[in-house]
Formats: structure tokens, sequence, C-alpha cells
């Protein structure tokens, strides 16, 4: 499954308990060289972006992982 039809998936399948999943990425800012973004705050994906409602713009190729934050699974990995 492509990055943005697991994103894609979750979003709609699960639409009601979004607070519930986040994306983790890849961020050479951060001291673990990860970060978590919220489900709730994705407003659209394509083939190669994430567009956040801060008006941040993620490349898709930065997603690692998504996880389910109520018993910490795994989603969809790389």
């Amino acid at each position: 499954m492509r990055i943005k039809d697991a994103i894609n998936m979750v979003r709609w399948k699960f639409k009601e308990k979004l607070e519930d999943y986040e994306v983790i990425i890849i961020d050479r800012k951060s001291a673990d060289g990860m970060s978590s973004i919220p489900f709730s705050s994705i407003e659209q994906v394509d083939n190669n972006y994430l567009y956040l409602a801060s008006g941040d713009v993620i490349p898709i190729h930065r997603v690692i992982m998504i996880r389910r934050k109520s018993d910490n699974s795994t989603i969809w990995s790389r």
C-alpha cells in the first residue's frame, strides 16, 4: 500500500477518531530525528506532499509510520 493510500484510508475510514492517529515523520530539527503530526491537522494529501492546517507542507517521502495512539499499534510503516 502506498503512503498516500494509507493516509487516505485512515482519514476516511476512521474520520470520527482522527485524534487517535498520528503520522510519524523524519524531522532533522528534532532531537530524536522524528516528529509526530496528528491526523486532525492534515487537510490534504497528494502523491508528493501532506498539506497541514497550519499551512505547512511536508514531503511525503518523510513519512515513516502511521500509528494509533490508544494502543501504540502501527497501521503502516516504511
